[in-house]
């Protein structure tokens, strides 16, 4: 059976993902006018920054929170 990934790997992975592709990204924009190849290859690490990012972001917030339990209101004395 596969194990279980660590939310701490999974977030480590997707914040490589977003540095490569915007890696990508700045090095393939002075090169956009001259080849076509270039341009499609910059706009799919525009995509998958974009992916990767909302990825990140739902790793930080998918960790389910305890719901605040309030303290029972003191009973008035009579």
């Amino acid at each position: 059976m596969p194990k279980k990934i660590d939310p701490e790997i999974k977030k480590e992975i997707a914040k490589i993902t977003m540095t490569a592709s915007l890696g990508v990204a700045v090095i393939t924009a002075p090169f956009l006018k001259r080849n076509k190849t270039v341009k499609n290859i910059h706009a799919g690490a525009g995509v998958l920054l974009a992916a990767s990012a909302l990825w990140h972001h739902f790793l930080y917030h998918s960790e389910k929170k305890s719901p605040k339990v309030l303290p029972a209101p003191d009973k008035p004395k009579a």
